[in-house]
């Protein structure tokens, strides 16, 4: 991406914002995004999806929150722009590869710190690890019935996670079939949040799997580069912002 145009972008996301001064939380908010690689890296120069939605929502004048988790920073190395809150749950450095397994095992723990919303994006490595899909189903909804379970007013952001590019040593077939497996994961989540939302927990889709372009909108065929970084961050202030408002 061309400086000015990386510029001018930021510029229309501050801009973009502004008028949302005046509507900031009145109490204090805890944020925990907890994923995989996705959330979990960011090394310059990228940053992270996470910089970007902190940026975003501090520009709209939501100051009144922070980012929790049991990690700090990024899983790859150091972000190009480090001054925000860097706490997230998920695998560190050589372990960042999480599944809904890992995800499965650690909330528990990560429910016991009672944030105010989760983002939840996990999924992907399920395809990858060969889990099956209705195991995937059934370790997302134990993920979120933990964290409902320690705090039943939480609010819940589940991603349908970022496509990917197949693997390239994979047959023609086989790279269709994993094409195929990412389209149905994201049909899987969605019907993990209507699941979840009927049993009473406030869970909300995020469609982070339409429009993103695995080729251009990532560094490496997986993980997102600025452009990418910053799709992902408008999808879910987009669906903070409303959320905020009102607490």
């Amino acid at each position: 991406m061309k400086k000015q145009n990386f510029a001018g972008l930021f510029v229309g996301l501050c801009l973009g914002a502004a008028p949302l001064l005046s509507h900031a939380q009145a109490n204090f908010v805890t944020i925990m995004p907890m994923g995989d690689s996705v959330t979990a890296r960011g090394d310059s120069p990228e940053s992270s999806w996470r910089y970007w939605l902190y940026t975003m929502l501090q520009n709209a004048g939501f100051n009144n929150f922070s980012f929790v988790g049991n990690q700090n920073g990024v899983s790859d190395g150091a972000p190009a722009n480090p001054n925000f809150d860097q706490h997230y749950e998920g695998g560190g450095p050589g372990n960042d590869a999480w599944n809904t397994e890992d995800g499965l095992g650690d909330a528990p723990g990560a429910a016991s710190t009672t944030p105010t919303i989760l983002i939840l994006d996990l999924g992907s490595n399920d395809i990858i690890d060969g889990i099956d899909p209705s195991e995937t189903e059934a370790n997302l909804e134990g993920i979120i019935q933990d964290f409902a379970a320690a705090n039943p007013g939480i609010v819940i952001l589940i991603a349908k996670p970022t496509p990917y590019v197949p693997d390239p040593t994979a047959s023609k077939q086989g790279q269709k079939l994993e094409k195929r497996q990412q389209s149905q994961l994201a049909a899987l989540v969605g019907r993990v949040a209507k699941t979840e939302k009927k049993a009473g927990v406030n869970v909300i889709a995020v469609n982070q799997f339409g429009g993103f372009n695995a080729r251009t909108d990532t560094k490496d065929g997986t993980h997102p580069n600025v452009r990418g970084e910053q799709k992902i961050a408008r999808k879910y202030f987009s669906a903070l912002r409303p959320i905020l408002k009102k607490m």
